[in-house]
């Protein structure tokens, strides 16, 4: 008999739900339950016979309490399965549930695969050690499409954007703390200590880069050659040989992923800093209850007799800056975004250099632009309040405006480690 339409329906729509509402740590240990000799790595390959696994017994499931008039046999339900992306007439509403549930499927696989390897990490050194890891030759095609699918499927989980605007989170799923070596030196999935961990992974991009640095080893090769890679073919090579050798699709794969990513960064960055804004304004983290709701600002001038005058840049009486901002246009909020995009990125990119410099090149650096911050406050202090101060302020040169950026984003980063300078290792 012909399995009806209705049936798939079914199975597409509660599996796509079941995939998605994985819990990743239950099911690798339910899978290794299964296994005979499971190894201290559950593997890719791993994931994704979990993931089969469970559309098999979805389809079983659903299959035996279809309802639809004829008893209908789970392999006849496999084998038009098989077929029918290739059906002439099939149903957008089926089409589109199908794809759904294969997008389900690469989302659930990418989770289990992060867990995995973050579980992975916390594992006894010499299982680490005896991994093999891709960290020389050419990558191969078909791995590179599965590591891109890989990535664009980590931005649609929660717990990684989660992960990427929480900075008080060390990793994308909750473990129990484990307990320090006795000499103290607790090492991350880098190799790096506590502090070096902390100081990488207080922006968004760091923290996309780790989840990245796992995909990676989930399929097979060492983060840093990956990247360099990555880099020489999509982005140092000119005449773009290298790329082309990989075909079209390769490149526009990689393409659409750098615009994801622009956009899930753009995202996380504006949150972080709207949390921190927020956090500024109110003293509730440290046992207070006062926040501040609106801030009224008010200008006066003095005629000649000492009389106060009110400026026509005031705030109109009972009208807060929140009120007024409402009315603001929606250029004027589409310009604060790019500004504040832009800022977002530029910090970013700084703090990706810091990262790459040896420790005294760094610290030149960040001498430097500690210097041209001082040399640039003194000379605006030094003129008087109104245009001629603004006139400098906006004359600033791209070199300035980078000094300064380096050393509030350095200033913020001993904040953040309780005045004292975080361990910055540089990646080799």
């Amino acid at each position: 008999m012909v399995v009806p339409d209705d049936l798939l329906l079914a199975f597409f729509g509660e599996t796509t739900s079941k995939l998605l509402g994985i819990d990743a740590r239950a099911a690798t240990a339910s899978a290794r339950e299964k296994m005979v000799a499971p190894a201290a790595l559950f593997g890719l390959a791993d994931c994704r016979r979990c993931v089969l696994d469970r559309q098999v017994l979805v389809l079983n499931k659903v299959t035996e309490e279809y309802q639809g008039g004829e008893a209908v046999a789970t392999s006849q339900v496999q084998e038009r399965l098989g077929g029918l992306q290739h059906e002439p007439n099939l149903s957008g509403e089926l089409k589109a549930a199908m794809e759904a549930m294969n997008e389900a499927a690469r989302i659930a696989v990418c989770k289990l695969a992060l867990y995995s390897e973050e579980d992975f990490a916390r594992s006894e050194p010499e299982a680490r050690m005896e991994r093999n890891l891709q960290g020389e030759g050419r990558l191969d095609r078909t791995k590179m499409m599965e590591y891109f699918g890989l990535c664009q499927a980590a931005l649609q989980l929660p717990c990684v954007m989660e992960f990427m605007v929480d900075t008080s989170r060390d990793s994308v799923f909750e473990f129990e703390k484990a307990a320090e070596p006795a000499d103290g030196n607790s090492k991350n999935e880098n190799g790096n200590g506590n502090a070096d961990a902390d100081a990488a992974m207080m922006f968004p991009q760091a923290r996309l880069e780790y989840v990245q640095r796992l995909l990676a080893k989930a399929i097979g090769w060492d983060p840093v050659f990956v990247t360099a890679e990555l880099r020489k073919i999509f982005v140092d090579q000119p005449s773009g040989a290298d790329r082309d050798s990989y075909g079209g699709e390769v490149s526009a794969v990689f393409q659409t992923l750098v615009e994801q990513m622009t956009v899930a960064l753009r995202a996380a960055t504006m949150h972080v800093r709207s949390r921190q804004d927020t956090a500024l304004l109110n003293d509730l983290g440290k046992g207070g209850n006062t926040r501040v709701v609106s801030v009224q600002y008010s200008e006066f001038d003095v005629d000649q007799h000492g009389n106060k005058i009110e400026s026509s840049t005031n705030a109109a009486p009972g009208r807060t800056i929140d009120e007024r901002g409402e009315e603001s246009t929606d250029e004027e909020k589409k310009r604060r975004l790019r500004l504040a995009s832009e800022a977002a990125i530029l910090q970013q990119t700084i703090l990706g250099e810091l990262l790459a410099m040896d420790e005294a090149e760094r610290e030149d650096k960040l001498r430097e632009a500690g210097d041209a911050s001082r040399k640039f406050t003194e000379e605006a202090m030094a003129l008087p309040p109104g245009k001629e101060r603004i006139d400098f302020l906006r004359s600033m040169d791209p070199a300035t405006s980078r000094h300064l950026a380096m050393h509030k984003l350095w200033h913020g980063m001993l904040q953040a480690n309780g005045g004292k300078p975080p361990k910055m290792a540089a990646r080799k």
